[in-house]
């Protein structure tokens, strides 16, 4: 399963990696692909504007009309579950009887 792990990482690192290739320079390229790439934030975290303008990503503020217009067709889900469900009962591991 790390393993697994190790492999995804590296795959997202190299798509970071190409989509910022000629946008970022080079010296800051490898950083921010290891900001981006390596579990920082969980998959839910937003990156706001100014936090992306604080890593150098040419991100602009301005978007056009139509396309916010084009968006709204689209409304995403809001979701009301938790991501996460607690189960208050004692786990069992594997091999280990309860006592």
């Amino acid at each position: 399963m790390a393993d697994q792990a190790e492999k995804a990482i590296a795959q997202v690192r190299e798509s970071v990696r190409e989509l910022l290739a000629d946008k970022i320079p080079l010296e800051k390229l490898e950083e921010l692909t290891r900001l981006l790439s390596q579990g920082t934030w969980t998959h839910d975290h937003p990156i706001t504007f100014e936090g992306a303008t604080s890593f150098g990503l040419p991100v602009r503020s301005n978007i056009p009309a139509e396309f916010l217009d084009l968006m709204s067709l689209y409304p995403q889900p809001v979701r009301h579950q938790p991501t996460v469900e607690y189960l208050p009962i004692p786990r069992r591991l594997k091999g280990v009887r309860p006592e």
